[in-house]
């Protein structure tokens, strides 16, 4: 059958036309698209790597290194070394074989299963699998000698992070655990392993600010994902880490011990405060724990020591738990009365118990205080003249006051964890609890009691409010460089300067001749000789004395407080202090406050000799 010659045109001009396509199409490909193709090429190469920078220290505020990250002795496996023909499940048991080679000459328990060296075949083949970390010198020190002959493994040291004090302000240091970041890049970023992170206190809260500025590292990888050997100039686009800055707090590690050393061997919380700044000087809750515990990683055992009641050692009871502040709320109570009309030379006569309907409120002392104004109330803590004074001023006023120092609410520290406390009112009881306000409900907050729940924190706050004449300073840890006291100013509090200053002169009667005298003066007697010596601070203050029952029948006990601050003129120290199940103020925790106070302003023998001391009457 003879051709056309239509038809051999026809199929010659799709042979030139498809030609000419196929020209264009390679020179798309070859010239104008190269750099695309080379970029999908490199993707496909290369692996991200992204590599921890070191995280910065943690000070206090003359310097002293609270925490830091020192040398962590680890072993890392190379899965490329161990790849098998065929499924990935052979090179996860060849690994695992080697495992339990190198547990035994360790012998260290592992700390990686096989279910974890599977997940790390399949999803991040293409960097070392860290297979022991933080192993002891012995341990270490046997690997390094036989390193040859484990081929695959290879010795490291990375970072873990340490407390040289130990228990020292653990509730606020917090403690760190690994965790992997969030990428904010579409490209895929792997991990060498997982980066430290906060996971309580101030490296929590900080936990944007102290870590390093992580570093990139290029891996090149084959086809299965495996690492490969590293071309020349592969380094090139390589981002190294950088260190993390250091973060200074306020504490002071000489206060804080002091204080932490007075709440050994007792439940209960302490705050010390610059009542020219806010700046926090001290933060203590009892019983504590030693953060080293958590490094490298939060055990079961340690969660469970750190959670379990009734001990709850992570507890930060300086601002996460709320007690009924007792006694300590009277100035606050004197103040909303002054501010509604009540004079300073008004008295009433205490006869031992406050009567308001069937209501009977009774004073420490059951005979009664006899005729009483707002500066001898305030001496001698009478519950009757305060319960009166509530309820000539009426709730609203007392509840005015409260809200004006802060209580009722965060008081927004950079810590984290904080309750808000309550200040009740017939809204707040109406709501939880579906009852009216009583006149009562006025008698029992005015000494104290009833609803009010206050933090340590915010009864430290009260205290630097009254000693710096009525300034509410926003309390804070990290003392941020180049401004001597930073301070943030919430409000000033809405009283007379007269008022202010007879409330501060009631509270130096407390320690002076009230129930507060442990506070100023201290007596020890020597087991051996058995002379009995007296010391007094080395400076004037003012405080406050409170006990606050809870509970009822066999369950009833005391929280016993004090708020103090000194000196008397132009204070720097504000303090609250609470141990729980006490006696009372005055006789349990006054001796203690004293002795923080010491440490910092010192104190001086008064007496010496084998007269007993005067004992401390009366309670709070």
């Amino acid at each position: 059958m003879k051709t056309s010659p239509w038809f051999t045109l026809a199929l010659g001009a799709v042979f030139i036309f498809g030609v000419f396509v196929l020209g264009i199409s390679l020179f798309r490909l070859q010239v104008l698209n190269v750099a695309d193709y080379k970029e999908e090429q490199a993707k496909q190469t290369f692996r991200t790597v992204r590599v921890p920078g070191m995280r910065g220290r943690i000070l206090d505020c003359r310097g002293r290194v609270l925490a830091e990250c020192r040398p962590s002795h680890s072993i890392r496996c190379y899965l490329e070394g161990f790849r098998q023909r065929g499924t990935s499940s052979n090179t996860v048991a060849a690994v695992d074989v080697a495992l339990g080679r190198l547990s035994t000459l360790l012998n260290r328990p592992r700390q990686v299963s096989t279910r974890q060296i599977e997940h790390h075949v399949r999803q991040s083949s293409a960097v070392p699998l860290v297979v022991w970390r933080d192993l002891d010198d012995e341990a270490f020190a046997r690997f390094c000698e036989h390193a040859a002959d484990f081929p695959g493994f290879e010795d490291f040291t990375d970072t873990e992070r340490v407390y040289p004090y130990g228990e020292l302000a653990a509730h606020v240091l917090g403690y760190t655990g690994r965790g992997d970041p969030e990428s904010q890049d579409e490209t895929p970023i792997y991990y060498s392993e997982k980066e430290m992170r906060g996971r309580a206190g101030v490296e929590l809260y900080y936990d944007s600010y102290l870590p390093g500025a992580p570093g990139l590292r290029r891996v090149v990888v084959d086809a299965r994902g495996f690492r490969a050997p590293v071309p020349e100039n592969s380094a090139d686009g390589d981002v190294p880490p950088t260190n993390g800055p250091d973060l200074t707090l306020t504490l002071d590690a000489a206060i804080q011990l002091s204080v932490e050393r007075e709440l050994r061997g007792v439940t209960g919380a302490a705050v010390v405060l610059d009542p020219r700044s806010g700046a926090i000087l001290a933060m203590a809750s009892a019983p504590t724990f030693n953060p080293n515990n958590c490094v490298p990683r939060l055990t079961s055992e340690v969660y469970a020591s750190l959670t379990n009641a009734p001990a709850k050692r992570g507890q930060n009871r300086a601002l996460s738990e709320s007690y009924a502040p007792g006694s300590t709320f009277k100035p606050i109570t004197a103040l909303a009365a002054l501010a509604m009309a009540w004079m300073p030379e008004d008295e009433y006569d205490c006869k031992g118990v406050y009567r308001l309907g069937n209501l009977r409120l009774h004073c420490w002392d059951r005979y009664g205080h006899g005729p009483m104004n707002v500066r001898s109330a305030l001496e001698q803590s009478c519950n009757t003249f305060f319960c009166n004074l509530g309820t000539a001023v009426g709730s609203n006023a007392v509840i005015s006051a409260a809200r004006a120092f802060g209580l009722g609410q965060k008081t927004n520290v950079d810590l984290g964890g904080e309750t808000s406390g309550v200040v009740p009112d017939d809204t707040w009881k109406r709501r939880w609890y579906n009852q009216p306000w009583y006149p009562g409900d006025t008698c029992q907050m005015c000494i104290g009691q009833g609803m009010l729940l206050v933090t340590p924190l915010q009864m430290a706050m009260v205290a630097a409010t009254l000693a710096n004449g009525g300034k509410v300073y926003r309390p804070f840890l990290h003392a941020r460089s180049g401004e001597a006291r930073p301070s943030t100013l919430i409000r000033t509090i809405p009283f007379s300067e007269e008022s202010i200053e007879l409330v501060r002169s009631g509270m130096k009667d407390v320690v002076d001749i009230g129930t507060g005298r442990n506070i100023l003066v201290r007596a020890e007697t020597s087991p051996q000789t058995g002379r009995r010596t007296r010391y007094r601070l080395n400076v004037d203050c003012a405080g406050k004395t409170g006990t606050a029952e809870i509970g009822r029948g066999a369950t009833k006990r005391k929280n016993t407080w004090i708020i103090a601050f000194a000196p008397f003129e132009n204070p720097t120290v504000a303090i609250a202090m609470i141990i729980e199940r006490g006696e009372s103020g005055g006789k349990t925790v006054a001796p203690h406050v004293h002795n923080v106070l010491a440490g910092i302003f010192g104190e001086t023998v008064i007496q010496s000799g084998r007269a007993a001391m005067p004992g401390i009457e009366g309670r709070d």
